[in-house]
């Protein structure tokens, strides 16, 4: 028999035998079993892809490093602390020296931050008191204010000069530390929530109308951190809050924030920010005067150990 002959005849039996298997599994079977047939090759692919266990780093830390190094048709996925990787010897082999690098143990770090508050207020008064004769016929009498025997008195006859100065200083002080890792965000917060009275004016059919509501306010202290370690540096990305309540029957409230990215050496105190604020004022009356000066200054430091 020549060879064309036998092609013909293998052809033959390759029909019967599809059609006998076709209907022995019926249409629906068939299909599955041509899929099946069709997706070996691809398993076959799949078998190259190799596990790389991780010990100190999460697979969702190493991928964003690692991806730049492959092409197109490589694969790169993983979970938890494995990487699944699909690619040449080659790749994979720099895959591996590049995770001795990368997958060592976090360093602990411990973050200090320091938010301070110092306020200074200054009253100034003078006044005349007293009573003189002007003319024949003419008498005024100034009646003195309520001393607290402070400051200073001149009396010449009947008029008295009295001049007083105070100086209050008042400092407050939050610190607050927390130890966490290397590229791991981290948070400390000390506070409560107050109920807060929220008053809105609208206007309404040509009349003014006075809303009231409550809403929860979120009166605390503390910072928000991540930490990344550069060599002997560290980069913070970092945001401090400091809370105060003012009135609780209101739950009025001060708030002070600041979000920033620094670079710091360890052990060493830097200021992230300050705040300065002062208030000058002024009453006049007649052979009297006051005045207050006050001045307000909040500072943001932190250290990282």
């Amino acid at each position: 028999m020549t060879r064309i002959g036998k092609n013909i005849l293998a052809r033959r039996g390759a029909s019967t035998w599809i059609s006998m298997l076709r209907r022995a599994l019926g249409g629906r079977g068939f299909l599955i079993l041509l899929a099946i047939s069709i997706f070996v090759p691809a398993q076959t692919m799949a078998d190259d892809s190799r596990i790389l266990p991780l010990k100190h780093r999460s697979a969702q830390e190493i991928i964003p490093l690692i991806r730049p190094l492959l092409g197109p048709d490589d694969v790169l996925t993983g979970m938890d602390y494995r990487l699944i990787v699909r690619t040449s010897d080659k790749k994979f082999k720099e895959i591996e020296r590049l995770l001795t690098q990368l997958d060592v143990a976090p360093q602990q770090l411990r973050i200090t931050v320091q938010q301070g508050v110092a306020e200074n207020d200054t009253n100034t008064s003078q006044s005349v008191s007293g009573e003189v004769d002007v003319g024949k016929n003419a008498h005024i009498k100034i009646p003195p204010k309520p001393s607290d025997k402070r400051g200073v008195v001149i009396q010449n006859d009947k008029l008295r000069y009295n001049a007083q100065q105070r100086t209050n200083v008042s400092n407050s002080q939050n610190t607050q530390m927390l130890l966490t890792q290397d590229g791991r965000r981290a948070y400390i917060r000390i506070g409560k929530l107050v109920p807060h009275v929220k008053r809105v004016i609208e206007l309404h059919q040509n009349r003014l109308i006075l809303t009231e509501g409550v809403e929860m306010q979120d009166v605390t202290t503390g910072f928000d951190v991540l930490p990344r370690i550069h060599g002997d540096r560290v980069q913070l990305e970092i945001t401090p809050r400091l809370s105060t309540l003012v009135n609780p029957s209101t739950g009025l409230a001060n708030i002070q924030t600041l979000t920033t990215s620094v670079e710091v050496k360890r052990g060493e105190w830097i200021e992230l920010g300050s705040i300065f604020g002062n208030r000058d004022d002024i009453q006049r009356a007649i052979l009297e005067s006051a005045r207050t000066e006050s001045g307000t200054q909040s500072t943001v430091r932190i250290k990282v150990e």
